[in-house]
Protein backbone atom coordinates (compact mmCIF):
# COMPACT_ATOMS: atom_id res chain seq x y z
CA UNK A 1 0.00 0.00 0.00
CA UNK A 2 1.47 3.45 -0.34
CA UNK A 3 2.37 5.71 2.07
CA UNK A 4 2.65 9.40 2.08
CA UNK A 5 5.20 10.81 4.78
CA UNK A 6 5.20 14.58 5.11
CA UNK A 7 8.21 15.93 5.92
CA UNK A 8 6.74 18.40 8.94
CA UNK A 9 5.94 14.65 10.35
CA UNK A 10 9.86 13.61 10.18
CA UNK A 11 11.91 14.96 13.29
CA UNK A 12 15.21 15.83 12.16
CA UNK A 13 17.81 12.60 13.36
CA UNK A 14 20.63 15.12 14.24
CA UNK A 15 22.54 12.13 16.02
CA UNK A 16 22.59 10.40 12.86
CA UNK A 17 25.73 12.78 11.71
CA UNK A 18 26.62 15.06 13.97
CA UNK A 19 26.28 18.35 12.67
CA UNK A 20 24.12 17.37 9.94
CA UNK A 21 20.71 17.62 9.72
CA UNK A 22 18.76 14.50 7.78
CA UNK A 23 15.10 14.20 8.10
CA UNK A 24 14.96 10.35 7.34
CA UNK A 25 10.90 9.93 5.75
CA UNK A 26 11.37 6.87 3.96
CA UNK A 27 12.66 4.09 6.08
CA UNK A 28 11.07 0.83 8.11
CA UNK A 29 9.71 2.98 10.66
CA UNK A 30 7.63 5.15 8.17
CA UNK A 31 6.94 2.58 5.18
CA UNK A 32 7.10 -1.02 4.73
CA UNK A 33 10.35 -0.75 2.46
CA UNK A 34 12.46 -3.44 2.68
CA UNK A 35 15.44 -2.82 0.88
CA UNK A 36 15.47 1.50 0.61
CA UNK A 37 15.06 4.68 2.29
CA UNK A 38 14.96 8.24 1.50
CA UNK A 39 16.22 11.15 3.56
CA UNK A 40 16.34 15.17 3.02
CA UNK A 41 20.13 16.41 4.12
CA UNK A 42 20.87 19.74 5.47
CA UNK A 43 24.85 20.59 5.72
CA UNK A 44 25.13 23.46 7.41
CA UNK A 45 27.67 26.01 6.14
CA UNK A 46 31.76 25.13 7.38
CA UNK A 47 30.04 21.68 8.24
CA UNK A 48 32.08 18.45 7.70
CA UNK A 49 31.51 14.94 8.08
CA UNK A 50 33.21 11.88 9.13
CA UNK A 51 34.90 9.79 6.75
CA UNK A 52 33.06 6.74 6.88
CA UNK A 53 31.40 3.75 4.59
CA UNK A 54 28.65 2.14 4.51
CA UNK A 55 29.28 -1.55 4.66
CA UNK A 56 25.29 -3.13 3.69
CA UNK A 57 24.18 -0.43 1.60
CA UNK A 58 24.90 1.74 -1.16
CA UNK A 59 24.07 5.67 -1.34
CA UNK A 60 22.86 7.47 -4.08
CA UNK A 61 22.56 11.42 -3.40
CA UNK A 62 21.46 14.70 -5.33
CA UNK A 63 21.94 17.78 -4.81
CA UNK A 64 19.07 20.42 -4.32
CA UNK A 65 21.24 24.13 -3.25
CA UNK A 66 24.20 24.85 -2.47
CA UNK A 67 27.71 23.28 -2.95
CA UNK A 68 29.05 20.14 -1.40
CA UNK A 69 32.29 18.62 -1.58
CA UNK A 70 32.79 14.82 -1.09
CA UNK A 71 35.73 13.06 -0.41
CA UNK A 72 35.98 9.87 -1.91
CA UNK A 73 38.22 6.23 -1.68
CA UNK A 74 41.50 6.37 0.65
CA UNK A 75 42.87 9.10 -1.54
CA UNK A 76 40.19 11.35 -1.17
CA UNK A 77 39.42 12.23 -4.18
CA UNK A 78 37.45 15.19 -4.56
CA UNK A 79 33.95 15.64 -6.30
CA UNK A 80 32.34 18.97 -5.98
CA UNK A 81 28.48 19.00 -6.33
CA UNK A 82 25.95 21.47 -7.03
CA UNK A 83 22.18 22.22 -7.57
CA UNK A 84 20.89 19.46 -10.25
CA UNK A 85 24.14 17.03 -9.57
CA UNK A 86 23.43 13.20 -8.41
CA UNK A 87 26.34 10.82 -6.81
CA UNK A 88 26.56 7.65 -6.46
CA UNK A 89 28.88 5.74 -3.71
CA UNK A 90 28.73 1.85 -3.73
CA UNK A 91 28.95 0.39 -0.48
CA UNK A 92 32.23 -0.32 1.11
CA UNK A 93 33.46 2.74 -0.46
CA UNK A 94 34.88 5.00 2.10
CA UNK A 95 33.70 9.15 2.00
CA UNK A 96 32.98 12.35 3.66
CA UNK A 97 30.75 15.64 2.63
CA UNK A 98 31.57 19.27 3.58
CA UNK A 99 30.48 22.55 3.09
CA UNK A 100 32.63 24.91 2.11
CA UNK A 101 30.32 27.98 2.55
CA UNK A 102 30.75 30.56 5.05
CA UNK A 103 26.86 31.22 4.74
CA UNK A 104 24.94 29.06 2.34
CA UNK A 105 23.61 25.63 3.44
CA UNK A 106 23.45 22.80 1.17
CA UNK A 107 20.62 20.75 0.66
CA UNK A 108 20.05 17.83 -0.65
CA UNK A 109 18.32 13.82 -0.84
CA UNK A 110 19.93 10.76 -0.07
CA UNK A 111 19.22 7.07 -0.39
CA UNK A 112 20.69 3.74 0.63
CA UNK A 113 19.59 0.38 -1.29
CA UNK A 114 19.76 -2.29 -0.05
CA UNK A 115 18.70 -1.37 4.16
CA UNK A 116 15.64 -0.69 4.99
CA UNK A 117 16.69 2.11 7.62
CA UNK A 118 19.67 4.46 7.50
CA UNK A 119 20.80 2.78 11.00
CA UNK A 120 21.13 -0.87 8.81
CA UNK A 121 23.42 0.73 6.30
CA UNK A 122 26.48 -1.01 8.63
CA UNK A 123 27.75 2.46 8.89
CA UNK A 124 31.72 2.53 9.68
CA UNK A 125 34.00 5.47 10.83
CA UNK A 126 37.24 4.99 9.46
CA UNK A 127 38.85 8.80 11.01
Amino acid sequence: MAVKVSFKDVSPALEYEPGFENRQGINDSTTDTKMGTLSRTFFPPKSKSRMHYHATADLAWHCISGRAIWLIGKEKKEYVLGPGDFLYIPRGEAHATMNPSDTEPVEGVGAYFGCSHPSKSGKVIVE
